[in-house]
């Protein structure tokens, strides 16, 4: 944890201790006398087990005498009930601290420090805060302020949880012991030593029982080595190497090393407005990012289309570079490189990034920013995810699209054969930097095309998105800045969640939930030789795939009309004659496009359909003549749409 972190957190714990406190000195006389009169006068052992409950579950928030409470129920209720409910009110009082830490906690700080600076004090908190949480249990003031800090730092609550619940047991033992034994000790020291005991033995015992389990690292026919022998301690190893198998009846001996560890990657996504202006920080900031002694090199590439509208932009970069950066060097202008779909048609782009990489000598620890849409960002991030085992790629995406979705993205692709996105890399990017003011040169209908990626992700995962979606249409239709600022922010943001959270970001399963109305998207553009982008088939695929998910079941009759309802009113297509193609055998050449679907992820057939809106559901079968029936009631409101527009 940086110094400055660890600061920021000490005042902040310490204001929440001194918030506390102050309700201790000023409350705590009468809470006390409150609590004795109570439990006095309280007759019926479910009355009393209900009032100690409650109180100990309130001291998060009021200066309950906890002690007195815990004493009393052991004098009151005898060791067993009174260690029950001394446990159950105490756990209840670490959920509800954890709680308010979690919602209020979370947003205050969220506006004090900036998500940011929160979602990287989360990941170190996840390291050290169990620690404080058991050390602080028996501590009056600190046990309520480490449980509401636990929430407020996004502590896993299945983590913290396990931890305050064995706690609490050997406090509530302990102080239920003591008021039912009459026992007078130094009843803090008790506490603490009672806090620790039972989780330390629960580790203790964990870490045993995974000793004893470990197999040998080495086993060879001529018997088992011990891990000394093997040259590896398997209690030290991350991940736990295990080798296994023996000869058997004179088979040749086999020897199995398993290797298990994992890789956390971070990075940036910056919005802004004015990228390349000399008095903006961010990229500047990036670079700093990375900054080291020896000067580091880089190179840029840049859409041509964006060039030819933006003539000065490649001045801009090379000033922005040249007077702003320090330690870097640009070590030739800006280069251009085709725009569009056409730059993914195989290898031939990358191989001249390669021959650019090693002309400029640029290594792991240079850069290489790519300017572009979608198309240029995968071509010249396959490139750099490759060259070296992977350099420091920077994009900075020029299209709705790219903002909104795959420039944020861990992913690179070129095409092959045909086939889209056929060779490709899991990389995550250096940074990305998103800069609204690229996006006003754009052709309005490329500009309308990248919102279908927002619609897509508001289905499967924010039905308020989806909401706010609809009453902003025509604001969005019409660009309006502040609309499509936030949909291209929240839509990002969407897409980021579920790459980080959704279990599976380098997709090794056969669940691509991103990838909703994109089976039949990715054929259409093959199938019209790329003249259909990539949005407008995104959306003539939410189409078909909203009303295929009522035809199957699955969603209510009529959402789907309202999904093509907003995909219109947001000015985009929802039919092309090519999705009703069909072959010399009378087959739908559309259909072709859930193999290739299911090829390009392998395993089982997995395809995201709805079952509401803002909840998807996945599905290992596509009934054709469901699909076939999906793309009649299409076809025939695209035609009505079609006359509309021509009367």
């Amino acid at each position: 944890m940086s110094v400055s972190m660890t600061l920021r957190w000490l005042v902040i714990l310490t204001m929440l201790a001194l918030v506390l406190a102050a309700s201790f000195l000023l409350f705590e006389g009468r809470i006390e006398t409150l609590v004795n009169d109570l439990l006095s006068g309280t007759q019926s052992l479910s009355g009393l087990w209900v009032l100690i409950v409650t109180a100990l579950a309130l001291d998060v928030v009021l200066p309950v005498p906890s002690s007195v409470v815990n004493v009393s129920a052991g004098t009151l209720l005898g060791v067993a009930v009174g260690t029950f409910a001394c446990w159950t009110g105490m756990t209840l009082s670490c959920l509800l601290g954890y709680w308010i830490g979690a919602t209020g906690g979370t947003r205050a700080l969220g506006r004090l420090l900036g998500r940011d600076y929160l979602a990287r004090s989360a990941e170190v908190s996840e390291r050290i805060a169990l620690g404080s949480v058991l050390l602080m249990r028996a501590v009056p003031v600190l046990a309520e302020t480490s449980t509401i800090a636990a929430g407020v730092a996004g502590l896993p609550l299945r983590r913290f949880l396990g931890v305050v619940a064995l706690a609490n047991l050997g406090i509530a033992a302990a102080y239920a012991s003591l008021g039912a034994l009459a026992l007078e000790v130094d009843s803090f020291l008790l506490a603490l030593c009672a806090a620790l005991a039972l989780p330390i033995a629960g580790l203790a015992g964990r870490a045993l029982y995974a000793r004893i389990k470990a197999p040998a690292t080495v086993v060879a026919a001529s018997g088992a080595l011990t891990r000394s022998e093997a040259g590896v301690d398997a209690a030290a190893a991350v991940g736990a190497p295990v080798a296994q198998d023996m000869s058997q009846d004179g088979a040749p001996a086999t020897l199995t090393v398993r290797q298990a560890f994992s890789v956390s990657y971070e990075y940036r996504v910056v919005f802004t407005r004015g990228v390349f202006d000399p008095e903006n920080p961010a990229l500047r900031d990036v670079f700093a990012a990375g900054a080291e002694a020896r000067r580091q090199r880089c190179v840029v590439f840049v859409d041509r289309d964006l060039l030819a509208l933006r003539p000065a932009l490649v001045e801009a970069i090379g000033a922005y570079v040249r007077d702003t950066v320090e330690g870097v060097d640009l070590v030739a202008p800006p280069m251009p490189v085709a725009g569009g779909e056409g730059i993914k048609a195989g290898f031939e782009t990358v191989f001249e990034i390669y021959r650019l990489i090693l002309q400029h000598s640029i290594d792991r620890h240079s850069y290489v920013i790519a300017v572009g849409g979608g198309a240029v960002l995968d071509a010249v991030g396959m490139a750099t995810a490759t060259a070296h085992r992977g350099l420091r790629h920077i994009r900075v995406p020029t299209t709705v699209l790219s903002q909104n979705d795959s420039g944020v993205g861990v992913k690179n692709a070129v095409n092959f054969e045909g086939s889209k996105n056929f060779a490709g890399s899991f990389a995550p990017p250096w940074a990305v930097l998103n800069d609204f003011n690229l996006l006003e040169t754009l052709p309005a209908a490329t500009r309308r095309s990248g919102i279908s990626e927002a619609v897509k992700v508001s289905l499967i995962r924010d039905p308020a998105f989806f909401l706010w979606l609809e009453a902003n249409a025509d604001r969005l239709k019409h660009f309006a800045p502040e609309a499509e600022e936030y949909m291209i922010r929240r839509s990002a943001e969407l897409h980021m969640r579920q790459i980080a959270l959704g279990g599976d970001p380098f997709e090794r399963g056969s669940a691509r939930p991103l990838d909703f109305g994109h089976w039949s998207a990715h054929k259409l553009e093959g199938l019209t030789h790329y003249a259909v982008s990539h949005g407008d088939a995104v959306a003539m695929g939410i189409a078909l795939d909203a009303r295929y998910s009522v035809l199957a079941g699955l969603l209510p009759a009529g959402m789907e009309e309202r999904v093509l309802a907003l995909l219109q009113a947001l000015g985009l297509p929802i039919w092309h004659p090519d999705l009703g193609r069909r072959d010399a055998g009378g087959r739908l050449e559309i259909l072709v496009g859930l193999e290739e679907f299911r090829e390009h992820l392998g395993g089982e057939l997995t395809v995201t359909l709805l079952s509401d809106l803002g909840v998807g559901v996945e599905v290992h079968e596509m009934r054709p003549e469901l699909v076939a029936e999906a793309l009649v009631w299409l076809a025939a409101r695209g035609s009505a749409r079609q006359q509309g527009q021509e009367a």
